[in-house]
């Protein structure tokens, strides 16, 4: 796809993967709807490059899902990266938690997905990208809920992927390993970290949005339809074999022992 001119949302675009990919694509010729409930941070994006337009909102919330599609129709690309985790055993997860994260990491990625796909295929063009994780390969000790919020994304994508082949809409995957944004500070203290990145590790978030770019201008090259970052992560799916279960039940025993004693 020639990004030039393209209208593009992207979701969770205050910080981290969203707002690095928010700027990567308004670079490239696109005008792009980021999105995300920090009007503050979104402001202060949206000074940084005169494509991208501020959409204060929360995904969660079926109204503003609504407002956003309709401020950036017709929609070529559309960038869910929007999502929440939570650490803890399963037995002390509060019930809200649990549907909080399905609510934003699942029901409000495929409903903004059904929104713009009648478009996208009267128009036989369009690029979906879901923001996954290497969590939907394999399941984590105390990220149980979260894994299976990315599991299910997993097979939506691929599902999706399938049902619009060849009808002009392409689909992607991303799948990052442990990246240096603030999502592990709004884990464990419900806050943004006061340094982006203070309290995670791993790759910079522009790495993700390296590979979201990659992807959408070269969505007919196969090995781009699903894309880990660091690629070698894409190994992370031989765990989730039958036959590899027990070797993969031995290497998560240590981090089910620190989910039980409460540790990071």
């Amino acid at each position: 796809m020639d990004l030039d001119g393209s209208r593009v949302v992207v979701t969770g675009a205050s910080t981290g993967i969203g707002r690095v990919t928010a700027l990567r694509l308004a670079r490239r010729g696109a005008r792009v709807w980021a999105a995300a409930r920090d009007e503050r941070r979104l402001a202060s994006l949206a000074g940084e490059h005169a494509g991208i337009v501020s959409v204060p909102g929360d995904v969660a919330d079926e109204a503003d899902r609504d407002a956003l599609v309709k401020e950036a129709e017709p929609v070529d690309v559309l960038v869910n990266n929007a999502g929440l985790g939570w650490n803890g055993v399963v037995e002390s997860m509060p019930p809200e938690k649990v549907r909080q994260l399905f609510d934003v990491n699942v029901l409000a990625l495929i409903d903004l997905t059904q929104r713009v796909l009648p478009g996208m295929l009267e128009r036989q063009r369009g690029h979906i990208v879901n923001v996954g994780s290497m969590a939907g390969y394999v399941a984590s000790p105390g990220e149980t809920v979260y894994c299976a919020t990315k599991f299910a994304v997993q097979g939506f994508t691929d599902g999706l992927r399938r049902e619009v082949a060849r009808r002009g809409v392409q689909v992607t995957l991303i799948a990052p390993g442990p990246i240096k944004t603030e999502f592990m500070a709004r884990i464990r203290t419900g806050e943004p970290a006061g340094e982006p990145g203070a309290l995670d590790y791993g790759l910079p978030p522009e790495s993700v949005a390296k590979a979201i770019v990659r992807a959408l201008t070269r969505d007919r090259v196969p090995g781009y339809r699903t894309i880990t970052v660091p690629r070698i992560g894409g190994f992370g799916r031989l765990g989730s074999a039958p036959v590899m279960t027990h070797a993969t039940d031995l290497a998560t025993r240590g981090r089910a022992r620190k989910a039980l004693e409460g540790e990071d």
